[in-house]
């Protein structure tokens, strides 16, 4: 994961980030820098195919439900994230880290306008 920060810092140095077109939260951009943490929100972003609602992130093979509401009740949520799962250890995917960058957002007024500006 340092590696991973480390390879953004870089990337976004000296002002570039302004200059990449990454559709990303002000707010995730930042954890991919390492500039802040987050926990895993995996049922921010479900993914859905032929097979039904995948548990519980499209990155993991846990498991396939019929609908939403049996994806939402009868996935352990809590099993998930750095430090719960090792599979997850590593992972900054967005499907899991924009959607808490989002509610992190509109928890912050300023957070929230940045997130506007940036857009």
């Amino acid at each position: 994961m340092e590696e991973t920060r480390e390879l953004f810092r870089k990337a976004f140095g000296d002002g570039r980030r302004k200059k990449w077109r990454l559709n990303h939260t002000p707010l995730f951009l930042d954890f991919l820098e390492g500039k802040t943490d987050f926990s895993c929100t995996a049922w921010g972003i479900p993914s859905y195919s032929l097979l039904g609602w995948q548990k519980p992130c499209y990155l993991m093979n846990d498991g396939y439900v019929k609908t939403y509401k049996e994806l939402i009740e009868t996935t352990d949520w809590d099993a998930y994230g750095r430090g719960k799962d090792a599979r997850c250890n590593n992972c900054m995917a967005h499907c899991g880290y924009e959607p808490t960058a989002v509610l992190a957002a509109t928890k912050s007024v300023r957070q929230a306008l940045r997130a506007m500006v940036a857009g």
